[in-house]
Parts: structure tokens; C-alpha cells; sequence
């Protein structure tokens, strides 16, 4: 969720409204794990039928006497601000907790009235304060939040309210505080300046997911030993989580959309935990869903989500689907491929009426005016383990190992791989055949051309034939 203040707000991404199954939050982290890397503080994350997750925090804790107030956030990485509701809220949703300042002995209020807008509609208005914030095992003392007492949605928002992961405010926002990234790394120095989202799904077999502050978990959470990390130039001039693609296609297809007028940049690509699926700019999304949409029957548009829903294959099989291969330029310019299988990427929906089961590609039209062309919300991040190193400005990402794919899996947009190669090493060969020959034109001696020269005009002498002019 990319938030701004003001009455003046652009449009923004469309985030997917899907019907939810509330999936109770029964498990909590009850200790610290003895293998865990050090520095590292994992929460558990609470799942709501794949399309929203939610972390538990604590604010005003340490109060005497006073109740501590408890709230479940939603943790985004596509936007800065922390904000809970207010006593007083108005169409904020039923059985929401509610902050009470009263009961709060840490609060100071700010008296900034900050009013944001989400890509999906929702506005929010209320007033700026600070206090103590907890989450997990981690605390600050000073944190600037928001509690928002005019709320206006239409969405299936199932937590309280929202913990903006970005890494710094807007330079426009006129905000006095810093974000909670900003005060986390600040008032805990000896903590790496980083942190991960382990996502999964429902159906997993009880692996929990996890927002992991400080160092990641890569031994219990990825089928790799290192992170891939993207380009981070365009983070600089934002406070948006943005990594850099070269291009985005089907494997095997020949279909391969880049970005040439963005030169070894790439296009920027956000990588949202607060959006559903993959928010793609309306172009390229019609590129990429034409050639995906005849693979399957009965397709037909959901103009209010924007995204498709086609018949699954007899018997479910997505065999014959490619996968959807995304290059990434590192910080060496150099690429490398993010595969998501179909499996990962074709999300299952069933009719609550008829039972039907149908087939829908998590990846929506976007919006032409959305703040970058490329979104990759949750469904990207239940196949990659990805963190987010503030002090390097860089993102980087490893294979889940909740992901069919193998570690460092391969895959390429090539419709021909082995036909292309044959041509290109029969192109070497001819080349270097010719940087041979001639090579050995301006090393062979003269007297050898002389000679050559002399057999010349005597075999055409014997032939009667006259010697060509200037020989």
C-alpha cells in the first residue's frame, strides 16, 4: 500500500478484493528458537486466505496499571505510515481494537491532522502522536503514530491497521517523525539494518510465516545459501522498496516484454507485502495475458478485480503452462532469472455456489498512472524469501523452500534455446574462420605472390588468352 497525504492524491495500484476466510490466529512464537542466527528476531505472521497477512503489536507498553492495547497490523512494505484506530473511529470495521490515548501513558500528541489514500480506495484521516511501540521482542521507545478516527473503505480489511515497512517518509509528507524503520535501526544501532518476509500459504502443512528484524533465516526458511539481490539505484530518490527488471515472460514462449527507454536500469519494480497478487501496467499485462489466456478454456474477464478466471486443466494439470520468468540486473548489471512455476503463480478459486473450480492468474491489470510499472505483491513472496537491507538500499532474493522449484532454478522467455545456440555457434565459427583466412592473406610472403602471379600469366599465355591489363 503506497500511501500520500494531502486532499491531492494520484491514483494509484488496484489491490485485489477477494473474499476472505478468516483463519484464526492460534499460534504465537512462545519462545526464541535455539538455532536461530543471532541478532535475529522472527515474529509470526497471521494469514488470511493468502491475500493479507497481519503481525501483533503492542502500543504504550510499560504503562503502570494501565492495560496494555494490543493490535494486529498489517506489515507493507509499500508504504511508511503506522497508524492504529481511534476510540472514536467512525466506519472503521466492527470488532476493530480501538486505541485509547487515556489509557496511554507514554502518548504525546503531535496534533498534525495526516489524511492517506491506498491504491484500493481506502482513506483515512486522523491525528499524529507519539509513543512506545512492541513487536515480538523488539521495542522503541519513541515512535510516531497516527490514529485514525475517519475511515473510509470498501475493502475486506481484516486487521486493525497498518505498519509501514518503507524505509524512510516522502520528502513531502511534512511529517516530523521517522518511520518505524527509521526509529527501530536508530534506537537498537547494534541490530542489522535489515529484515525478511517468509511467506506461505494456507495448506502448507503448519509452517508458520514470519517477519524476521535483523538478520535473516536462510537455513530454515530458503533452498538456497545466499540472497540474489536486485539493483538498487531507484530507491534513492524514493522511499518506496524498489528493485530494478530487465524483462517479464512465459518460459519457452518467445514472449519477452523489456524496457528499452529505460536503458541498464530497467524498469523499477516494487515489491509490496500489502498487495495480493502482481499488479502489472496495463500494456504489458496485455502482452503477457494473450499469450497465457489461449493455454486455457473459457477465460473470461473480472472487471472489478481486473484480472482473469479461465476453467482449470482436466485434472488440474498445469504441465503445459509455462512458467513466468522474471530478470532482475543485479548491482553489477548483470541479469538473473526469477522462475515461478504455475503452481505459484495460477491461484484456485471455488464457487461458493456450485463448487465450481476455476483457474485465475494472480496478476492484474494495472493502473496507467500507478507509481511504477511493475507491483509484486504476496504471491511473488510465497516464492521467494526476500529481505530488505536498509543499509545497503538493495533487495535481495532467495528460493523458498515452501516453492516446488529447485534452488537457483533456471528458466528462459527462449521459444528456441537450442536452435538459438546452434545458430550463434555456427556464427562463431564462421567468424573465426574468416579472421583465419584472413589472417593468413597478410602473413603469406611476397615472393610466394609473385610467384603465384608468374603462373598466372603463363598459363594464360598457353591458352592464348591475354594477360588481364596492369599484370
Amino acid at each position: 500500500m503506497t500511501s500520500t497525504s494531502g486532499a491531492q492524491v494520484p491514483e494509484q495500484e488496484q489491490r485485489i478484493v477477494l473474499p476472505l476466510v478468516e483463519v484464526p490466529s492460534t499460534h504465537t512464537i512462545l519462545g526464541r528458537r535455539l538455532n536461530i542466527p543471532p541478532d535475529s528476531h522472527p515474529n509470526a505472521l497471521g494469514n488470511y486466505d493468502n491475500v493479507q497477512y497481519h503481525v501483533d503489536i503492542e502500543v504504550g507498553v510499560g504503562c503502570v496499571g494501565k492495560t496494555r492495547q494490543k493490535f494486529q497490523v498489517v506489515p507493507d512494505t509499500g508504504s511508511s505510515d503506522l497508524w492504529v484506530p481511534a476510540a472514536n473511529c467512525t466506519k472503521c470495521r466492527a470488532g476493530t481494537a480501538k486505541f485509547d490515548i487515556s489509557q496511554s501513558c507514554n502518548a504525546v500528541q503531535v496534533g498534525n491532522r495526516i489524511t492517506f489514500r491506498y491504491g484500493d480506495g481506502t482513506v483515512a484521516t486522523g491525528g499524529s502522536f507519539y509513543d512506545a511501540v512492541k513487536i515480538g521482542d523488539l521495542e522503541v521507545a519513541k515512535q510516531l503514530l497516527i490514529q485514525v478516527d475517519t475511515m473510509e473503505s470498501d475493502t475486506h480489511m481484516k486487521s486493525d491497521g497498518i505498519l509501514g515497512l518503507a524505509h524512510h517518509y516522502a520528502s513531502d509528507r511534512g511529517l516530523r517523525g521517522e518511520t518505524f524503520m527509521s526509529t527501530l535501526f536508530r534506537e537498537h544501532p547494534l541490530l542489522p539494518a535489515q529484515f525478511s518476509f517468509y511467506l506461505t500459504g494456507r495448506g502448507n502443512g503448519g509452517e508458520r510465516s514470519q517477519l524476521v528484524f535483523g538478520n535473516p533465516d536462510l537455513q530454515h526458511h530458503s533452498k538456497e545459501t545466499e540472497f540474489h539481490y536486485g539493483k538498487g539505484d531507484y530507491m534513492s530518490t524514493t522511499e518506496l522498496w524498489l528493485t530494478s527488471v530487465w524483462s517479464i515472460g512465459w518460459s519457452g514462449t518467445g514472449v519477452d516484454v523489456t524496457f528499452p527507454d529505460r536503458g541498464t536500469l530497467g524498469a523499477p519494480a516494487l515489491i509490496d507485502s500489502g498487495s495480493s497478487l502482481l499488479v502489472i501496467e496495463p500494456g504489458v499485462y496485455d502482452r503477457l495475458i494473450s499469450e497465457l489466456k489461449w493455454r486455457f478454456t473459457n477465460c473470461h474477464d473480472l472487471p472489478e478485480q481486473q484480472i482473469m478466471s479461465c476453467d482449470c486443466p482436466p485434472a488440474n494439470d498445469l504441465s503445459r503452462i509455462p512458467q513466468l520468468v522474471i530478470n532482475v540486473i543485479d548491482e553489477h548489471n548483470q541479469q538473473f532469472p526469477l522462475c515461478m512455476s504455475p503452481d505459484e503463480y495460477i491461484l484456485e478459486s471455488v464457487d461458493p455456489i456450485d463448487g465450481r473450480t476455476s483457474c485465475v492468474p494472480s496478476i492484474q491489470r494495472g493502473s496507467p498512472s500507478q507509481p511504477v510499472p511493475l507491483i509484486f505483491g504476496m504471491t511473488f513472496m510465497r516464492a521467494f524469501y526476500t529481505t530488505f537491507d536498509l543499509k545497503k538500499g538493495r533487495i535481495g532474493f532467495a528460493r523458498s523452500n515452501m516453492s516446488p522449484l529447485p534452488g537457483n532454478a533456471k528458466c528462459s522467455a527462449d521459444a528456441q534455446p537450442l536452435l538459438r545456440r546452434s545458430i550463434w555457434f555456427a556464427s562463431l565459427l564462421v567468424a573465426v574462420g574468416s579472421m583465419i583466412f584472413a589472417c593468413y592473406v597478410f602473413m603469406v610472403p611476397a615472393g610466394r605472390i609473385d610467384i603465384s602471379r608468374t603462373r598466372s600469366r603463363e598459363a594464360q599465355e598457353g591458352l592464348g588468352v591475354p594477360p588481364a591489363s596492369g599484370i
